[in-house]
């Protein structure tokens, strides 16, 4: 299966970025999701690689480091597919200063330099604001807090990402996956989950499981008739007996035919008997007018 190649970033070497972070958590999450294996020998994007799988197709999903792509390296590399820019929340926080961390404001930069290295994909853009708590949008973004979320807005439709605000912490990594409309880290899963990735392998939709299934079916049934064609009784090697008559076999008997001829019997006498009910019956409707 071709694997498709995720850029997350800026990674940065002297701390852990919030991009290592949410690349660990959307690890984490798949391999919960995973049936667990014989232990073995590991592969080295093990802690990069992404399995997906739902009910129309599997792939294999890559979070490669956007630092380590170079023009080169791009043109040699499978078809990038995707990007997604990681800041930090409370670093980008314009009423805070020296605050650590990657701003929202330094992603221009990073966004131009993907561009450039031709490993900007777009089969799917986020734009991940990250953070450790659950934090109120004036701690989050400030005072004018809705102007600097329209800015925000306003730089990813621009350049064609999808603004996201994520709480990294247990719970919040927990919460909302099962909400129709998602927000925060259970937002970004589907976004993942529901991309058509370039390396995807479709399923068989199950119409056409069934369709098969059914054709199977109805093959069998016409090569059974064809093997074993229905032949009707004759009528003339069978004696119905009349009203005071005795029953005559017209042919020798055998055990089935035998047993078909006293089955004939007793419908008929069950009939005699419903005829006679039906006859009392209007005789006593009679009288009774």
């Amino acid at each position: 299966m071709t694997t498709s190649i995720v850029r997350i970033g800026p990674m940065v070497t002297t701390e852990v970025s919030s991009a290592q972070l949410l690349r660990t958590a959307l690890v984490s999450h798949w391999k919960q999701q995973q049936p667990s294996s014989e232990e073995g020998e590991t592969s080295a994007d093990e802690n990069k690689l992404l399995p997906i799988s739902n009910k129309y197709f599997d792939a294999n999903v890559l979070l490669e480091d956007m630092e380590q792509a170079s023009a080169t390296e791009a043109a040699n590399a499978t078809k990038e597919d995707a990007v997604i820019l990681v800041f930090d929340m409370l670093a980008s926080n314009p009423d805070r200063s020296g605050v650590p961390g990657t701003t929202f404001d330094s992603l221009q930069a990073v966004h131009a330099k993907a561009q450039a290295n031709d490993t900007c994909g777009d089969l799917l853009r986020l734009c991940v604001g990250v953070t450790l708590t659950s934090l109120s949008p004036q701690e989050a973004r400030g005072e004018k807090h809705e102007a600097e979320y329209s800015r925000r807005i306003l730089w990813c439709l621009d350049h064609g990402y999808e603004y996201v605000e994520a709480d990294l912490s247990q719970e919040g990594q927990a919460k909302g996956h099962d909400d129709r409309d998602k927000d925060g880290f259970a937002r970004i899963v589907e976004a993942i989950q529901g991309t058509v990735w370039s390396g995807a392998v479709m399923k068989e939709r199950q119409a056409t499981k069934l369709q098969a299934t059914y054709n199977e079916d109805a093959n069998a049934i016409k090569q059974q008739d064809a093997e074993n064609p229905y032949v009707p009784p004759d009528p003339s090697l069978m004696s119905i007996p009349k009203d005071g008559e005795t029953a005559t076999a017209a042919a020798p008997g055998t055990p089935s035919r035998n047993a078909e001829i006293e089955r004939l019997r007793q419908e008929i006498d069950e009939d005699k008997v419903f005829d006679e009910m039906e006859t009392v019956l209007r005789e006593a409707s009679r009288i009774r007018e």
